[in-house]
């Protein structure tokens, strides 16, 4: 009878220390009746704020009623009063650190980077292998133009997954930022090892080629990134300019075309596609162009200039006359002499 009397001042003891308010709370989680539950929790929290398990739940209601800032708020509470004894560290799951996630990219887009950092930065806590808010951080990092930071985060969100094409990828536009094109240059080819289709790394590999003027690679990965995606006229736009580099005029010619189906309205774009047709002596089609780069900005000099260049050549003297006029007009209108 003793050892049942002890027994049952433990229980009693137990019962005690339990407050009401979490019992009736997992009552209704388990219901799914969320805002009574948020309501018990709430009065937990007032009860004992220096509780995180108190917190956790109360997180894990708001949850429930699609609160989000807010159980992402109490989850920080949570682990930041955990910190030290660490009791709850296990308790913290997919659920919490998502939350967190999200709660730092909605701040993020709405352009409030600091608030979004604390929650990026509370996430790396919570599960220091994830490398998504690693990758968070860098960009907010690169955005304030701090990108020591920006790489150094993304070193970290490789480290802890280093097939993360995304972490790659940024990386390698810090790098190309910085200058140094080569280690930018390799963090693109690992992209590629890894996702074959990721168009946007054909397409960073053209731009730093063309850049570098190596126009012959440029050409090749604008086109490879434009086979892979349809929609990305640039990249289509950016082979039409790499051939031109090149002297490849029936190349160019070619993807300025096709560009130029897609944006009609381009008119500097007809302007090259005229200035590519001249060089092939097509002086009929090249006028064309220029006229069609005319009709949609009808005080376009540069295309009357070369208007002028191709009459000059084929002797027409009273559309060559009629040209220069038209250039003198132009110029009048803009100030100059």
């Amino acid at each position: 009878m003793k050892r049942l009397w002890i027994l049952g001042v433990a229980l009693l003891v137990t019962a005690c220390a339990t407050t009401p308010h979490k019992s009736s709370g997992l009552i209704y989680m388990q219901q799914g009746l969320y805002n009574k539950a948020v309501t018990e929790f709430q009065a937990w929290v007032a009860e004992n704020p220096n509780n995180p398990e108190a917190h956790l739940w109360l997180g894990r209601a708001y949850i429930g009623t699609r609160e989000y800032i807010k159980a992402a708020d109490e989850f920080i509470k949570a682990y930041d009063l955990d910190a030290d004894s660490g009791k709850l560290r296990n308790e913290f799951g997919e659920n919490e650190l998502n939350t967190i996630l999200t709660a730092g990219k909605n701040f993020f887009q709405q352009g409030e980077d600091e608030k979004a950092l604390k929650y990026f930065e509370h996430a790396t806590k919570l599960n220091p292998k994830d490398s998504r808010a690693y990758l968070a951080i860098a960009i907010i990092k690169n955005k304030q133009q701090n990108h020591e930071e920006a790489i150094k985060y993304t070193n970290l969100a490789i480290q802890s997954n280093p097939k993360d094409v995304q972490a790659l990828y940024y990386r390698s536009k810090f790098y190309s930022q910085a200058g140094e094109n080569e280690k930018a240059i390799k963090d693109l080819e690992n992209v590629l090892t890894i996702e074959p289709t990721f168009s946007k790394a054909y397409f960073d590999l053209g731009v730093i080629f063309f850049n570098n003027g190596n126009y012959e690679e440029a050409a090749v990965k604008f086109h490879k990134a434009y086979e892979i995606d349809k929609e990305n006229i640039d990249a289509l736009l950016n082979s039409a300019l790499s051939y031109y580099r090149l002297s490849k005029y029936e190349e160019a010619e070619k993807y300025f075309k096709e560009y130029l189906e897609k944006q009609p309205d381009a008119y500097d774009i007809w302007f090259t596609l005229g200035a590519c047709l001249y060089n092939q002596n097509k002086f009929q089609e090249a006028l064309q162009a220029f006229d069609k780069a005319i009709e949609i900005k009808p005080d376009y000099e540069d295309a009357y200039s070369f208007k002028a260049l191709i009459y000059n050549q084929l002797k027409m003297n009273k559309e060559l006359m009629e040209t220069i006029k038209k250039i003198q007009e132009i110029k009048g209108n803009k100030g100059g002499n």
